[in-house]
């Protein structure tokens, strides 16, 4: 695993530095996440995501989330449907239609503590059916990639509690996106976040990300920097 995660951060940084023109942009992210605990060893998530521009304020993308979940022991498996609405993808020439898709979603994780800390491992495969023009729907008529996509993220505990309960949690990822055809190399992001636990059913959570992205089929690439803002809430069945 460790040899995946040193290679793929060789050729996300490779591809980022051989290429010449790049567009800077500035998003900010808003999510809501809602995590249902159907029991010790299922969960069912369930989130909203709203991207946009700073400026000129454009939407970027609307994407929803439900994913159903399996913890074991150290393993996490869960399988689940994306839905995606993609509006300017330069904020400055705004839109005129947004390109929908709807994305089967599979993934494995495994976490591995380390003291007080928490190493963890992600792969997860997107099945993307991507609308192919403005005539038919995504339902009508798609086209289709899959895309692999490795993470690395380390839980670091800030803030414990006399309970012993974090309450205030640090997170940083690198994340690196494949595509089966055309350009292999989709995407790669790097993000810092910190969640601040306001109930042990609710937490907010605020960060920064760094996402530098190939625009699929073409010789295009963006350089984006991102802040996420974002409310977390779990509930009990």
């Amino acid at each position: 695993m460790k040899k995946i995660f040193f290679v793929s951060c060789l050729f996300s940084f490779s591809a980022a530095f051989g290429q010449r023109a790049v567009s800077q942009q500035a998003l900010y992210w808003l999510r809501y996440q809602h995590q249902l605990i159907i029991s010790p060893s299922f969960y069912w998530t369930n989130e909203i995501d709203n991207r946009r521009f700073f400026n000129p304020d454009v939407e970027h993308q609307l994407i929803g989330h439900s994913h159903l979940h399996y913890k074991k022991g150290k393993w996490d498996i869960g399988a689940g449907m994306t839905f995606s609405s993609i509006f300017a993808q330069k904020p400055e020439n705004g839109y005129n239609h947004s390109t929908a898709e709807v994305r089967p979603v599979g993934e494995v994780t495994f976490e591995q503590p380390a003291g007080k800390l928490s190493f963890q491992s992600r792969i997860r495969v997107d099945n993307r059916f991507i609308e192919e023009n403005q005539e038919h729907s995504v339902w009508q008529k798609s086209f289709y990639v899959c895309r692999v996509r490795y993470r690395a993220l380390l839980k670091i505990p800030l803030k414990v509690n006399t309970e012993n309960i974090t309450t205030v949690s640090m997170r940083v990822a690198y994340e690196i996106m494949l595509n089966n055809k055309k350009n292999t190399f989709d995407q790669s992001r790097i993000n810092g976040t910190a969640e601040f636990y306001v109930t042990k059913k609710l937490s907010i959570e605020t960060g920064y990300l760094y996402i530098y992205q190939q625009r699929f089929g073409l010789d295009e690439y963006f350089s984006r920097h991102a802040l996420r803002l974002s409310i977390l809430h779990r509930t009990l069945l």
